[in-house]
């Protein structure tokens, strides 16, 4: 399931939890493997520092959660692993409120389970609560840096804010983890085309009769 952010013309893609216990998909939870492309349908939005991003959608990719995410759990494991799927599907179901306040009660029992984080996460995000699901997402990256699809949606999200730098490092980081990770490339491309486009358009407020200088930012726009 994927869901977009609109800022200044740019569409950012999530991915939507669809995970088997898993911490990004909407199933139990698997390990996130190959994620699907998602920046480019969001990593999902933003610009320069302070400034939207003015580049091709990012898009953000639902992963399934891996099943060795879930670090300690005090409640049994299929009890848990039940209760994961309900909150998935209280999320899929578009009862995000429920889902979000369903996750922070496991996560009270449960602090060490990713895929319930990360459902958390989108949650926040679709709320509109964008400082809350970076800090979770940023608080997951640290726990499980083996993870890709963290990254990936968190990149959106800082590209959301204009902090354009710090989607780059972190798509970057998504690819050092996960190289065959189409997604993140595809958002990384997004990411620097944005990135060109406000460098022209600067370099042509000082210096507007560059006759090469417009063809080129004519090509990013």
């Amino acid at each position: 399931m994927v869901f977009s952010l609109s800022r200044c013309g740019h569409t950012l893609t999530f991915w939507a939890l669809l995970f088997p216990l898993a911490i990004w998909a909407a199933e139990p939870v698997p390990a996130p493997a190959a994620t699907p492309g998602v920046m480019a349908a969001p990593v999902t939005s933003p610009a320069p520092a302070g400034a939207p991003i003015d580049a091709a959608p990012l898009a953000v990719t639902p992963v399934a959660t891996p099943t060795n995410v879930v670090a300690a759990q005090p409640m049994a494991a299929d009890v848990a692993a039940a209760t994961v799927k309900s909150i998935q599907k209280l999320y899929n179901d578009g009862k995000t409120q429920e889902a979000l306040t369903a996750a922070n009660q496991f996560l009270e029992q449960n602090p060490r389970n990713g895929g319930v984080a990360f459902i958390k996460a989108q949650a926040l995000t679709k709320l509109g609560q964008v400082d809350d699901a970076i800090a979770v997402l940023e608080a997951l990256i640290e726990s499980f840096p083996e993870m890709a699809a963290p990254y990936n949606n968190l990149a959106v999200l800082y590209a959301s804010q204009g902090r354009l730098d710090d989607a780059r490092k972190t798509l970057e980081t998504a690819l050092l983890v996960q190289p065959n990770y189409a997604t993140a490339y595809e958002n990384l491309g997004d990411l620097y085309r944005a990135m060109a486009r406000q460098a022209y358009n600067s370099a042509l407020k000082l210096d507007g009769t560059n006759a090469a200088l417009k063809t080129k930012a004519e090509k990013v726009n």
